[in-house]
């Protein structure tokens, strides 16, 4: 079979480490497989293989909303000039975004495709959108106007969130909340697949801590301690940083509490303010300042790095955090960073939201804290406490991410459907 594969992320970010995987595995399969992210050149393509994988990057040039939020008008129309000229037997577009909808819903009806929706993240009703505006409403530096013109924006998302799957012959959801949201607004059991995300398993592998520590330059960034023993090493990783104010608020329950503990956090800076940080008594270093630490910081902050740097982050850890809120957009997703996390072989401390949970109770690789600051510092403290069982604890979260979030598994199940369905009438 022909394959495309539309997601509207940029490289490596967000749903581009789904899609690709299983591109992957479809190519290796044996079928022509062109897989089509979004490209950091605003107006440039650029072309590539990985292994039997075709890699198209399209134009990602927007006007007001973000590169990476699939509304780049470029990138529709590089998309569909694709499906204008080759005929794919299946397209599979891994969201609602135009650049995604548009050319997919395009070749489904003027080329015969079979067309498969990818639904793993809740926007509308109370989910992302509804934190995206609270954090415009306090940004002093967005006009009214570009705001009105977002809002506007919003609503195109909201609508084409469950219009977009209604148009499709397969919708693959990532949990149990979209699953369900998906059967509410009537789409029927039989068009529907769940398929969690799975875990890197060559790329993020359990590492030597004082080799990973090392790597990152760990050590100089801790030679403000002097003779004080090794700290416990927390870690967190993130695109975004929905939950900052539980981690944080968590953190400084956890360091009030306990001495000699960091926090290394790989991502974006947070948009908390100096003063809040303040009140909670906690101070970031900025590890791409190139200053020398000259005080004591409870975080070190490495910014964003390369996927081909995580291990190294992951493996310098003692322990790995996964922050979730107890609101509608966690429950209605699947967080990608909790199968690093568990390849890495570390214990974790996640919160009770969605489904996650579900894969690490009775499993002995960390613990579920409830989505509060008291309860999930707590859990933390207590895995800290347990120094002697982490290396169990992290043989037991090497063996989830080998098993349950086996990128051959989960793969497998959408290869069972696809041959099934591919035969049948797709009218």
């Amino acid at each position: 079979m022909r394959i495309l594969l539309l997601c509207h992320n940029l490289i490596e970010r967000g749903n581009y480490f789904r899609a690709i995987h299983f591109g992957m595995f479809l190519s290796e399969k044996g079928h022509d497989v062109t897989f089509m992210p979004s490209s950091y050149r605003w107006y440039k393509t650029n072309r590539y293989q990985k292994g039997g994988l075709k890699i198209v990057e399209s134009p990602s040039f927007s006007f007001i909303i973000g590169n990476d939020d699939g509304w780049s008008p470029l990138g529709v129309l590089h998309r569909l000039g694709n499906v204008i000229r080759n005929r794919y037997d299946v397209v599979y577009a891994f969201s609602h975004k135009p650049v995604d909808f548009i050319p997919a819903i395009f070749s489904r009806i003027f080329r015969g495709s079979f067309y498969i929706s990818d639904w793993c993240d809740w926007w509308g009703k109370g989910g992302l959108l509804s934190m995206i505006r609270s954090y415009r409403e306090r940004n002093p530096d967005l006009s009214g106007f570009k705001k009105m013109i977002l809002s506007l924006y919003d609503g195109m998302e909201a609508f084409l969130e469950e219009y977009v799957p209604r148009k499709a012959h397969l919708v693959t959801v990532i949990c149990k909340s979209l699953h369900q949201r998906a059967l509410d607004m009537g789409i029927p059991e039989e068009r529907l697949l769940r398929l969690i995300s799975g875990a890197d398993l060559e790329n993020i592998k359990p590492m030597d801590k004082q080799k990973a520590r090392e790597k990152i330059g760990l050590f100089s960034f801790l030679s403000f301690m002097g003779e004080k023993k090794s700290p416990v090493v927390l870690g967190y990783a993130a695109n975004y940083h929905l939950d900052e104010t539980l981690l944080l608020e968590t953190l400084s329950r956890v360091n009030r509490s306990v001495n000699n503990v960091i926090t290394l956090i790989v991502g974006p800076a947070f948009r908390v303010s100096q003063e809040q940080l303040e009140k909670w008594g906690i101070k970031i270093f900025d590890a791409t300042s190139g200053k020398p630490v000259n005080g004591e910081y409870q975080i070190i902050h490495f910014g964003r790095k390369p996927f081909k740097e995580m291990n190294f982050y992951l493996g310098a850890s003692d322990i790995l955090l996964l922050p979730l809120s107890d609101i509608t957009y966690n429950r209605g997703r699947w967080p990608h960073k909790i199968g690093d996390y568990l390849a890495s072989g570390r214990p974790v401390v996640v919160n009770n939201v969605g489904d996650i949970p579900d894969l690490l109770k009775g499993h002995n690789a960390g613990c579920v804290a409830e989505p509060d600051p008291e309860d999930f510092s707590r859990k933390i403290i207590q895995l800290i406490e347990e120094r002697n069982h982490w290396n169990d604890y992290g043989d037991n979260a090497r063996r989830i991410a080998e098993t349950e979030l086996s990128w051959n598994g989960i793969c497998g199940k959408l290869y069972a459907r696809l041959n099934e369905s591919f035969l049948l009438d797709k009218t």
